[in-house]
């Protein structure tokens, strides 16, 4: 075959090859150094593995120099007899076995190629290619071996007098370029050498990879982003798990969504007649931190003045669930994980609705949960276990709760002796005396439609409140923040954040026309440590994740109104309760 129609075809089955794939792949550098060679990196989606031999007494030990030999350790039975058996079990997937010669190239590349004659199946399949690097024959005699063996060319400055059908990938060595360590980020020079290598070799539609190269979840994703093909990595199952995560962990808002301005205009030192508590599932400082950088740096929620810091530990464990969390913001009392409206012991405690309502407040929550969820329980149901949904229904029944908007329709017979329902096409006819149900369990996520019904709810329970001419309390929760922390879905959580966001907005600018109400807004615990990797300031987040579960971490408190200074500063969760009830004046007993 003509030597130029021969690149031409394999520079089209390489473009091909790439398109196929990921825009990276993962190479297994050192691979026969892992405890289980072969098998760990490819059961973890290598693409590309390495494997350093050394010929002895005419056999191609796996070792990467002569005094380091172990006997059983050969090419065949560490390498070659394991594709070979995947192969004629059908179950071989494309892969590049990059074979390191440290001994003397021409006898070694001899051997292999009589070895590799042992193995027809893989010789004629086209899952497997032989890449030949370390210790190679000179690039004019490339051509002399048969076509299933490939090489890794190393030399740059040649690249246009060889015959490039042989050379499978270029290869460098990283140290060349750049002084990296693989944290934070490549300076600007270093950086443009390393793409002018990268360039090279993609202008002769060739693959790179660079050795020596740092080995970090922010270099894997620098080199990939400057058009690595291959990265280099000693943790070939955490790089590919991490690259492959890459796209759903990287979130880009199109259209930056408005903000409203709080205006300030209250008395700091007055009592406060109304209390809307905001609670953000799941929603710590990266959540708030992910949403403000996609919508363009500016959130609401972020111009409020007085923070602070709550802690968020429950009575039993470090990691609070919601359960415990909101009980503890509800009764200003610690109580086990699960437990609802109950102290650690199952003894009922009172809570903010039933305290505000014998002080002669309207009382009201409005959830995008159910309304026997965790956290909008928590503030009138007395239950050992938060799935107790029969019991909830039962205390919800018997509360001092005015109404609510809030998922739980499939409760709805249940429920209705006390809280009459209507099927209400919009919020405009709701008066209070009805409660409203926004889904059948929880409402519908904002990615499966919600669009601004939280936001409008709260508005219009605020609306309700304000004409009764009595002082309230509110709680009001976006719950789907914590979904996306369970899911590790960046989109999830900033969507939902985002109309948390919104409904924010709605309290701050009723705070505004009333002067009399106190905002407070915070979460009852953080979910899936979320952190914040890349991005930029157009709206990208590249977010990661260190659980799928809840974590410990202190979240933050944001106080709007009178008396918001006195919610600074470092606490349990359970000072808001009591903070709320210093700044009405109510004094109370704890317990029911």
């Amino acid at each position: 075959m003509n030597k130029m129609i021969r690149l031409t075809i394999i520079c089209l089955l390489f473009h091909f090859s790439l398109n196929a794939q990921e825009q990276y792949l993962v190479h297994s550098h050192n691979d026969y150094k892992q405890e289980l060679p072969f098998w760990y990196a490819y059961s973890n989606g290598a693409t590309s593995i390495e494997v350093d031999v050394f010929l002895k007494d005419q056999t191609l030990f796996v070792t990467h120099s002569e005094d380091e030999i172990s006997e059983s350790a050969t090419l065949e039975s560490v390498y070659l007899d394991r594709l070979n058996a995947l192969l004629l079990s059908g179950e071989l997937r494309e892969l590049q076995l990059l074979i390191d010669f440290k001994s003397e190239a021409y006898t070694t590349i001899n051997k292999l190629v009589d070895v590799l004659k042992e193995y027809p199946a893989l010789l004629k399949s086209n899952k497997i290619r032989f890449v030949i690097s370390g210790n190679k024959p000179k690039s004019e005699d490339y051509i002399k071996y048969p076509d299933y063996i490939m090489f890794d060319h190393q030399n740059l400055n040649n690249l246009e007098e060889i015959d490039l059908s042989k050379v499978a990938l270029i290869s460098a060595n990283y140290k060349d370029y750049s002084v990296w360590n693989g944290y934070g980020r490549m300076v600007a020079s270093e950086a443009k050498q390393v793409k002018n290598v990268i360039e090279k070799a993609h202008n002769i539609s060739k693959p790179i990879r660079f050795w020596a190269t740092p080995d970090t979840k922010t270099a894997w994703l620098r080199l990939s982003n400057l058009g690595v093909n291959y990265i280099n990595t000693d943790k070939p199952a955490l790089a590919n798990q991490y690259l492959k995560a890459i796209e759903k962990n990287t979130y880009h808002l199109a259209n930056k969504v408005k903000t409203y301005q709080p205006k300030y205009d209250y008395d700091e030192d007055a009592q406060p007649q109304n209390i809307i508590l905001m609670i953000g599932d799941g929603n710590g400082l990266a959540q708030i931190s992910a949403t403000m950088i996609a919508n363009r740096g500016e959130l609401t929620v972020t111009k409020i003045k007085n923070i602070g810091l709550v802690k968020t530990a429950s009575e039993d464990n470090l990691i609070t669930d919601s359960a415990a969390g909101a009980t503890a913001m509800a009764t200003g009392v610690k109580t086990n994980n699960r437990a609802i409206g109950v102290d650690s012991e199952g003894k009922k405690l009172n809570n903010l609705i039933n305290i505000t309502k014998a002080s002669n407040f309207n009382t009201a929550i409005v959830s995008t949960d159910a309304i026997y969820g965790a956290t909008p329980s928590s503030f009138f149901a007395h239950r050992t276990e938060r799935d107790d949904t029969k019991g909830l229904v039962t205390d919800l029944k018997g509360s001092k709760l005015d109404f609510f908007i809030a998922g739980g329709r499939n409760q709805e017979k249940n429920i209705e002796k006390e809280f009459k329902t209507e099927r209400l096409e919009t919020f405009s006819d709701f008066d209070g005396q009805t409660a409203i149900y926004i889904g059948e369990e929880k409402a519908p996520t904002m990615s499966k439609g919600r669009e601004n019904t939280f936001p409008t709810a709260l508005k219009k329970a605020l609306k309700v409140l304000d004409s009764k001419e009595k002082p309230f309390f509110l709680m009001a929760e976006g719950a789907q923040i914590d979904n996306g922390g369970h899911s590790n879905n960046i989109k999830g959580i900033i969507e939902e954040m985002l109309d948390f966001d919104q409904a924010i907005a709605e309290a701050l600018r009723f705070a505004d026309a009333n002067k009399n109400t106190l905002v407070l807004i915070t979460a009852d615990h953080e979910t899936s440590g979320l952190g914040i990797v890349g991005g930029n300031i157009e709206g990208t987040v590249q977010a990661d994740f260190l659980t799928v579960d809840h974590t410990g971490i202190m979240v933050p408190l944001f106080a709007y109104g009178p008396q918001a200074d006195k919610f600074t500063g470092i606490y349990e969760n359970t000072m808001i309760f009591k903070k709320i009830l210093e700044v009405l004046a109510i004094k109370t007993l704890m317990s029911e």
